[in-house]
């Protein structure tokens, strides 16, 4: 028995699933001013003035944070399908 099992369609459902995310955090328009004179007081819209500014700094944080992983994961991935790949060959050599 195996004493390490590689989920190959979970690394794929990762990778998939963070470039989905990458992409839409990547993609998010800043639209806070656009409801500034909804809020219908300057203490609230400056507020969420506040809010927007510190969500565009975290979502650039969040974003690197994405990426990163998702390098990581795919080269998880390729060493894991490497390393199967080699054992496979010393396995069946003659």
């Amino acid at each position: 028995m195996a004493d390490l099992r590689v989920d190959y369609q979970l690394l794929a459902s990762i990778h998939r699933t963070l470039n989905g995310l990458t992409w839409e955090f990547e993609n998010i328009e800043d639209q806070a001013s656009a409801y500034d004179s909804a809020f219908g007081s300057g203490d609230i819209t400056a507020a969420m003035g506040s809010f927007a500014g510190n969500w565009s700094t975290h979502r650039k944080t969040m974003l690197g944070t994405m990426q990163n992983l998702d390098r990581m994961v795919a080269a998880t991935a390729q060493q894991f399908h490497q390393t199967d790949s080699q054992l496979a060959s010393d396995l069946t050599k003659k």
